[in-house]
C-alpha cells in the first residue's frame, strides 16, 4: 500500500488541478510547490490538443491561489481560470504575424521587473514557444537565466526540437504524452457525452483530451477534420495540375490564418500514421473510412513528408514550394 501512495496522491492532485491523463506531471508540480522547490521556468511540450495549456494555467493557478494547494473558489483561482488576473498574462504570436517577436519579449521584461498587484507570483504563459523568433528567443535568454524574484515564466510547445538549445535547457521540461483512449472516453462522459460518442472521439482525439472536448463542444472541429480529409482525398486523387492548385490555395491560406493550414496538415499527418500503424499490424482505433489503403511504404513515406512539412513552415520556408513539393510527392489512390 505504501508503493502505491505516491500514485494516489499524484491522482488526486490532478483531479483536484482538473487535470485528465498526465498525473505524473501534476504530481511533479505539487510536490515542488509543497517543498518550495518552484523552477523559474518551465516548459511543457506534447500533441496539439494534448492538454498543455490545461496545464500551464493550472500551475498558475496552483502558484497563486489563496487557500492552497488549489481550492478553485479563490478570487486567483477564478480569475486565472478566465485569463482575467492582473498578475498572469498570457502571450501568443499575434492573428496577423507568423513569429511572436522582440517587442512582445521586450515588454514582458519590463513588466516582469513590477512588483506583483496581489499575487505571490507572477506568472507569463508563452504559447506556443516554437513561433519565436531568434531575435525574441535571444532576448528572452536574460530573463530565463536571471528572473526578478516571485517571476515563473511556462513556455508551451508542440516541439522542443523547434526551439533554441539554450531556451530548452534553461528551462524544466515536462513533455506530456497523448492521454490513454479509457480516459478519454471517461472524461468525455463525464462531461455528458454518450458512451458511443465518447468513444468515437476518442477515436479521432489519438489521446488529445483537449482536442476531444472541443470537438465535443465545438462542431466546427469536426467539420473542419472532415474539410481536411476530403482536401487529401481529392488531391491523392487528383493529377499533377490540381495539386499545385490546391498547394497554391494552401499557400495563400497560409499567409492569412497559418493555424487553419497547419490543422489540416496535422489531420493529414495523423491519418498517414493510422495507415503506418495498421499496415505494421498494430492495433488502431480508427473509423473504417480513415484508414488509408496504402502500402507500408507509401504510409510511411507520405506520413514523413507531412511531418517534414509542417517543420520547414515552421521554419519560414517559402510556403507555396514546401507545399507544392508535399502534394507532388503524395501517392496516386
Amino acid at each position: 500500500m505504501v508503493a502505491s501512495d505516491p500514485a494516489l496522491r499524484a491522482a488526486g492532485d490532478a483531479a483536484a488541478w482538473g487535470i485528465v491523463g498526465h498525473e505524473w506531471a501534476v504530481g511533479l508540480l505539487a510536490r515542488s510547490l509543497a517543498a518550495g522547490t518552484v523552477a523559474h521556468a518551465y516548459l511543457i511540450s506534447g500533441p496539439r490538443g494534448v492538454g498543455k495549456r490545461t496545464l500551464a494555467r493550472a500551475l498558475a493557478r496552483a502558484l497563486n491561489c489563496l487557500e492552497p494547494p488549489l481550492c478553485g473558489r479563490c478570487r486567483a483561482c477564478r480569475l486565472i481560470a478566465r485569463d482575467a488576473y492582473p498578475d498572469v498574462r498570457t502571450l501568443a504570436r499575434p492573428a496577423d504575424k507568423k513569429n511572436l517577436g522582440i517587442d512582445e519579449i521586450k515588454e514582458l521584461r519590463e513588466d516582469a521587473a513590477l512588483k506583483p498587484l496581489e499575487a505571490r507570483y507572477k506568472v507569463y504563459l508563452l504559447r506556443e514557444a516554437e513561433t519565436l523568433s531568434e531575435p525574441a528567443a535571444n532576448a528572452l535568454l536574460k530573463t530565463l537565466e536571471e528572473p526578478p524574484a516571485g517571476v515563473v515564466l511556462v513556455l508551451t510547445t508542440t516541439d522542443a526540437g523547434l526551439l533554441l538549445p539554450t531556451v530548452v535547457s534553461r528551462c524544466q521540461h515536462l513533455r506530456l504524452r497523448p492521454v490513454p483512449w479509457p480516459q478519454v472516453v471517461a472524461h468525455l462522459q463525464t462531461v455528458g457525452q454518450p458512451r458511443a460518442e465518447a468513444e468515437r472521439l476518442a477515436d479521432l482525439a489519438a489521446g488529445r483530451i483537449g482536442w476531444a472536448l472541443r470537438a465535443a463542444a465545438e462542431p466546427a472541429v469536426l467539420a473542419a477534420r472532415e474539410q481536411a480529409l476530403a482536401q487529401l482525398a481529392a488531391a491523392l486523387a487528383a493529377p499533377r495540375l490540381e495539386r499545385l492548385r490546391l498547394a497554391a490555395g494552401l499557400a495563400e491560406a497560409w499567409s492569412a490564418r497559418p493555424d487553419g493550414v497547419r490543422e489540416t496538415l496535422e489531420t493529414w499527418r495523423d491519418w498517414w500514421r493510422g495507415g503506418l500503424l495498421g499496415s505494421l499490424g498494430a492495433a488502431v482505433r480508427l473509423p473504417a473510412a480513415d484508414a488509408p489503403a496504402f502500402d507500408l511504404a507509401s504510409c510511411r513515406q507520405a506520413l514523413s513528408r507531412v511531418q517534414q512539412t509542417l517543420a520547414d513552415l515552421d521554419a519560414n520556408v517559402h510556403p507555396r514550394l514546401a507545399l507544392e513539393a508535399l502534394l507532388l510527392s503524395l501517392p496516386c489512390a
